[in-house]
């Protein structure tokens, strides 16, 4: 995310009738908050229940599979990894 300084350093270095436009349009915007509210996808929004949750994790399995068919470790071998991690911090 951009700093406040960084935006205004950035919308100095435009042409002067860009920076009208833009203060402009932030203007407009602010007006349409202060009489209407916020937009709606700003509103507060519930909270999925749990089953809602668990669907949603349901339909996004297997979404992101890697191309070469990736196996996740066993507890065996993540054990392993660990201690050895642990003799080498340790030694």
């Amino acid at each position: 995310m951009i700093s406040q300084k960084e935006l205004i350093r950035e919308i100095s270095k435009l042409p002067v009738p860009l920076q009208r436009e833009l203060i402009d349009k932030v203007s407009r915007n602010l007006d349409a908050f202060v009489e209407n509210g916020p937009p709606e996808e700003n509103k507060f929004q519930r909270e999925l229940a749990k089953d809602e949750r668990i669907a949603l994790a349901k339909s996004l399995s297997g979404t992101f599979k890697p191309e070469k068919g990736y196996m996740p470790m066993t507890k065996e071998e993540d054990r392993e990894l660990y201690y050895e991690h642990i003799l080498e911090k340790y030694r």
